[in-house]
């Protein structure tokens, strides 16, 4: 690269990269003096790299030599690893850091500071060398030149390190970004980081009896189906668990084997449910994978339920576990804790036999307490005992007395001190870990030798006695500690979820202030006065920085001994929840941002727990001395909606994960969420609506029928809540509950008349809603009730339909002994061949006729059908086949393949047509709940839907949920796909281009200038390298199918409805043969007789070089009308021939590299015509614009206002 016109383009591409950068950096939040500091370093290395341009064009001129002779500081700037990459290298790594491209919706989106203050130490450090080093280049300095050359290469390996690696780790975030919202979707239950905690609090020695019993090892050696573990309480049975996991992981794990474990807690147990746990497992297989893909059954079972907005069944889940591990040989499961998995040992035990069921390749490992329920269940069960072996308690004393600051100085002062504590300790600890630790932190406290000695001979016998006495330890500080160590320690007992610290700091400050007090910092207690007033009890998390008890037995213990003490705790907590949303820190209502959002909970860590606990404790929250808090909460509509905000939040972060809310929603459905009756009577009774909304239409019976919440329903109903209303997708009461398999309210809601046949707008029953929940009860109550059975949604399913695809044998059985039938037609035949294949042979001997004859006859032959082409290059639309496919899809699961929803209209507001395309018209639309406008395309069908109508779009629709994955800013993105059975049409929803179309704007400006022109073709070249890298080829470029984004001509490549993919299974390119695009932009291959005829992606390299001529001129290349006796070629043969010219006085404007670069896209030889890569390195494509994207103004580049008026 020492060739000084190489250079100089390398120079340009460089300047045009940090002019990019630095224009991002304008649009940053936060970071504000680094932000400075970087964007004045590039500011001044541009400056002296334009100077080094000048200066190397000046010795071009004055030398025009051969290479051998080109001077030394030239070629100083070239190589591998030159000044010029490392530049280019560093601003790639900000650009990557800060585009707009790497999220999902990020143009909706305020930037924020991705930096530390090392990263921008280096990248300071290294530009500063950059600039010594381009400084002497223009010196010409050879001897420093020479010093600097070898430093900044040495520097550039260690402080600009892998920048390049860095920006395709930036690259891969947006395939990730698919695979994080599946795994979110799957569940929040990990067990990773606890493992590792209990992994490190393993005394390193302890447990090697376990390790090589031989019972173990011929479970680790696949030959023992199940092995239950049982011991006493705080036995280490947890600790010998992580140890066997880290085996598995790093020691003893068999060839073609994988392993998955839980940890099962106690202050857990109604978020571990069956479903729950499974998901988790799930996960962790899928963690497990080399591959970076969403296996296709994971993607299908998303897919299907994504539009429900529904989760996976247990059944589902289990289905799905049995198909990824079936491959292995051997599914190692550990299962901790058995005892604290559920509130009842039965639904404990039905779980147990759920993971039995996942295949015969299984083999678990559980431990738990002894329990005559579990022996019985477990008794043919190889068994392992765990208690506290006397060797693994004494080594663990041993190391614990050297950290105890009090004991260690007493043991140093008498070594026998040591062995007598170990000896009696050990003595009385009865085999449990938990009995010791608590023992020695009793003999902590004492101040001298001879306290140490008589508490030895006074240790308490049981768990209770040990708790017990650590509680009266605490009662034995100052009365300002104690009142202190009760709150937090009560706190932390009766919470909803583990506490961190900062959120106990929150809670006991607010409990202190004032009403209408801000809360400060300067508030916040100490945290180390917070959590040490209660030793012995409780524990912090150094690294999670979280606060809980010791052992889940301190919980029971509390319920059994101080109830009293855990209702006023719970009083005080919903209280302090009550006044720290009521805070005047949130007076300015719900945040507009995620960025807003992430700084309040930063800030404010005990509003997420607050908002959506507040309700929680029924019996506390109807007490009479709460309503006052109540009443004062929900008389402030900004607060109301900043609580539903912080409700609402998900678990993830993904774009606008903060502003899924509804809008102005009434206190008494955010009231209705929770199990408060007695809250709600006194609502309406202080003249709340009983049917208020806010703007997805939910009503409060509605939300607490979601929620289960019987009684709830019951006292609304009373009350005169409209028991049929519908949500802003038609949903009512009665699907919701249906939906998620409330038998109990499904109930009260039937007595009280509501619609049983009601159809929402995804055009589901609330028995087809009842059967996705896999509730029979719900079914059956329904079935009783007089739901049509028959009932089929447009795309032909019906709940039996659906109840035999999901495997759902006993709710199909039900169905069908209430007369239910399979639907007639695909719907009906893919169901049974479905039952067939998951073994229920019964259910479909019962709906099926024996076809056994049919079955025998042999497979016929069958042709297909080609699409229609362009002959005469006349555009025709493809054909539709004549004869239905013989391998028939219904639409159910071509719905679930695609994501395919219904119910348009009760999501968008249609508005004006704004386009008009072949196959499909173009109209504005808005969203119904937040009002952001799209743009969408509407196939209207003369007959009914098929699913046909949807396989003619598949590769359009492919692409699209592609770039859904895997964005890029200059291709137009999918929003949503409907199905409107009701008006026969596909509604194909897509963001909005607001500057109308490219053809438009040529209308109203007759040409573009060279600046203009190369802005629009640096994005439109870079959207053809991203889709051609990923062997899509587009086939239709043109202006109609352009979209202009804004006034500084950002633009998007719209409509795939011609594009395919061109990927072999061996990762090559094939060729293909259609006959398809637009008359005048189409590449002369295309239209090359049948026998001949076959193309690659460079088609829309042609294509696009039409348009690039037409933007400079305002005419086409090529046209019917240049016919004449002279040259008598018409449209086709013009094309085939390349032959076209730049006539006078069009082009005089236009210089030649740019005529260059059209000669070269318009290229008749494939093999000659250039990559869009080659395209964006050409020297015009490299110019330096006066005008760019990142710098121009409105003013520069404003469009007429007509120039928008349409839109394809």
């Amino acid at each position: 690269m020492s060739d000084p016109l190489s250079i100089t383009a390398s120079i340009i591409a460089v300047l045009q990269l940090a002019a990019t950068a630095t224009e991002y950096l304008k649009g940053i939040k936060n970071g504000d003096s680094d932000r400075v500091k970087l964007r004045d370093e590039l500011r001044s290395t541009t400056c002296l790299l334009e100077m080094l341009r000048d200066r190397i064009e000046d010795a071009e001129d004055a030398m025009p030599t051969p290479e051998t002779v080109r001077p030394l500081f030239i070629k100083s700037l070239a190589g591998a690893d030159s000044p010029l990459v490392q530049f280019q290298r560093i601003l790639e790594d900000i650009s990557a850091q800060l585009s707009p491209q790497n999220k999902l919706r990020q143009r909706s989106l305020s930037l924020t500071w991705p930096f530390t203050k090392k990263d921008i130490a280096d990248k300071l450090a290294g530009l500063e060398r950059l600039k010594s080093h381009f400084i002497l280049v223009m010196q010409n300095d050879l001897v420093q030149l020479a010093q600097s050359s070898y430093q900044l290469t040495q520097s550039s390996h260690e402080r600009i390190v892998n920048l390049g690696e860095k920006v395709d780790q930036t690259r891969m975030q947006n395939q990730q970004d698919e695979t994080q919202k599946i795994l979110l979707w799957l569940g929040t239950l990990s067990f990773r980081e606890e493992h590792l905690a209990i992994l490190e609090s393993v005394q390193p020695g302890t447990g090697g009896w376990f390790t090589k019993h031989e019972t173990l090892r011929a479970w680790l050696d696949g030959k023992i189906g199940m092995l239950w573990c049982p011991g006493l309480p705080g036995a280490g049975k947890t600790r010998l668990m992580s140890i066997v996991i880290d085996m598995l992981e790093h020691d003893r794990t068999p060839k073609n084997s994988l392993y998955t474990y839980i940890y099962c807690n106690y202050n857990r147990r109604k978020e571990q449910t069956s479903a729950a746990l499974l998901s988790s497992m799930v996960q962790q297989v899928l963690q497990h994978s080399s591959s970076e893909e969403i296996p296709p059954e994971v993607q299908a079972l998303y897919n299907s339920h994504k539009k429900y907005g529904t989760r996976p069944t247990t059944k589902e889940l289990t289905e799905l576990l049995g198909k990824l591990t079936s491959k292995y040989e051997t599914l190692f499961v550990v299962l901790d804790a058995l005892d604290e998995c559920s509130e009842s040992e039965e639904d404990t035990l039905r779980f147990l036999s759920t993971v039995q069921s996942i295949g015969s390749n299984v083999r678990i490992m559980c431990s738990s307490r002894f329990s005559t329920t579990f022996d019985a269940f477990l008794g043919s069960s190889k068994k392992l005992e765990i208690y506290a072996r006397d060797e693994d308690i004494k080594m663990f004393l041993d190391s614990e007395i050297s950290q105890q600051p009090r004991l260690s100085k007493h043991v140093r002062s008498d070594p026998d001190l040591r062995t007598e504590i170990i000896d009696s300790v050990t003595g009385e600890c009865q085999g449990m870990f938990l009995l010791a630790k608590l023992h020695l932190e009793s003999l902590s406290t004492k101040i001298n030798r001879k306290a140490v000695r008589s508490a030895l001979r006074t240790l308490p016998a049981t768990l209770d006695d040990t708790y017990t006495e650590a509680l009266q330890r605490i009662y034995d500080q100052p009365a300002d500690t104690v009142g202190l160590a009760e709150t937090v320690l009560f706190w932390v007992i009766c919470a909803r979820q583990t506490l961190t610290v900062t959120q106990v700091q929150h809670m006991y400050a607010t409990q202190e202030l004032p009403d209408d007090t801000v809360l400060e910092d300067e508030d916040l207690p100490d945290a180390d006065i917070l959590t040490g007033a209660c030793n012995g009890l409780i524990t912090v998390d150094r690294e999670m920085l979280t606060i809980h008890a010791i052992h889940y037995t301190v919980h029971q213990y509390f319920e059994r001994s101080h109830g009293q003490k855990l209702l006023a705790a719970k009083m005080s907590l919903t209280k302090v929840s009550l006044a720290y949303l009521a805070l005047p820190n949130f007076s300015s209502g719900f945040c507009t941002s995620d960025a807003a959002m992430l700084q309040r909970l930063t800030e404010y860590p005990f509003l997420e727990y607050a908002a959506q606990h507040w309700g929680s404790e029924k019996d506390v929250v109807e007490a009479d001395e709460v309503w006052q808090n109540l009443e004062r909460l929900f008389s402030n509509p900004a607060v109301i909606e900043m609580i539903s905000q912080a409700w609402s939040l998900p678990s993830g972060r993904y774009p606008n994960w903060s502003q899924e809310f509804p809008r102005k929603c009434p206190a008494l459905v955010l009231a209705a969420a929770f199990d408060l009756p007695a809250t709600l009577q006194h609502l309406i009774g202080n003249g709340h609506d009983v049917d208020g909304k806010g703007t997805d239409e939910e009503t409060a019976l509605i939300r607490a029928a979601t929620f289960g919440h019987t009684e709830n329903v019951r006292v609304l109903l009373e009350r005169g809540a409209a028991v049929n209303a519908q949500d802003y997708m038609g949903e009512t009461a009665l699907q919701r509950a249906a939906r998620n398999g409330h038998a109990s309210v499904i109930r009260v809601l039937l007595d009280s008349g509501a619609s049983v046949n009601n159809k929402a707008h995804n055009d589901f029953t609330p028995i087809m809603s009842a059967v996705s929940s896999g509730n029979i009860d719900a079914v059956r109550m329904l079935v009783e009730a007089g739901a049509e059975l028959m009932v089929e949604a447009e795309w032909g399913d019906s709940a039996l339909s659906m109840a035999v695809r999901s495997g759902l044998e006993a709710i199909a059985t039900l169905l069908a002994h209430h007369g239910a039938l399979l639907p007639r037609g695909v719907v009906g035949r893919r169901a049974s061949i479905i039952a067939s294949r998951r073994g229920l042979q019964r259910l479909v001997r019962r709906l099926t006729l024996d076809y056994d004859t049919v079955a025998a006859r042999p497979l016929q032959r069958q042709s297909s059908r080609l699409m229609g082409g362009l002959p005469e290059i006349l555009e025709a639309p493809r054909e539709t086949p004549s004869d239905p496919p013989t391998d028939e899809v219904s639409f159910g699961e071509l719905m679930e393949e695609y994501n395919i929803m219904t119910g348009f209209d009760q999501r968008y507001n249609l508005m004006q047509q704004i386009g008009q395309g072949h196959s499909a018209d173009v109209y504005l639309c808005s969203n119904r709940v937040t009002g952001v406008e799209f743009a969408v395309k509407v196939f209207q069908k003369q007959e009914s839907l098929r699913s046909s109508d949807f396989r003619n779009l598949q590769d359009q629709i492919k692409l699209l949920r592609e770039l859904q994955k895997h964005s890029h800013a200059n291709l137009a993105r999918m929003a949503d796909l409907f199905a409107d059975f009701e008006k026969n049409r596909i509604c194909l929803v897509m963001d909005l281009g607001r500057e109308g179309d490219l053809f438009n704007a040529i209308v109203v400006k007759k040409k573009f200038t060279e600046t203009e022109t190369r802005i629009i073709f640096t994005q439109l070249l870079s959207a053809l390298r991203f889709l051609h890298n990923r062997g899509w080829v587009h086939r239709d470029i043109k202006p109609e199918n352009i979209l202009v984004m804004d006034k500084n001509l950002t633009i998007q490549l719209t409509d795939f409805g011609q594009a395919t993919n061109l990927h072999t299974e061996s990762g090559g390119l094939q060729w293909t043969t259609t006959l398809c695009g637009t008359p005048t932009y189409v590449a002369p291959e295309i239209i090359q007789p049948a026998g001949s005829r076959r193309y690659g992606v460079l088609v829309d390299v042609w294509s696009s070089g039409v348009v690039l001529y037409i933007c400079l001129c305002g005419f086409p290349p090529f046209s019917d009308e240049l016919y004449t006796e002279e040259n008598p070629f018409v449209l086709a043969q013009q094309i085939k021939m390349g032959r076209f010219d730049y006539p006078s006085p069009y082009w005089d404007d236009v210089g030649d590299p740019a005529l260059d670069l059209i000669d070269r896209m318009l290229t008749v030889d494939v093999h000659k015509r250039w990559t869009p890569e080659q395209c964006l390195a050409h020297p015009w494509m490299c110019e330096e614009s006066s005008l760019s994207p990142a710098s121009a103004t409105d003013a520069d580049m404003a469009l007429p206002v007509d120039a928008g008026s349409d839109q394809k």
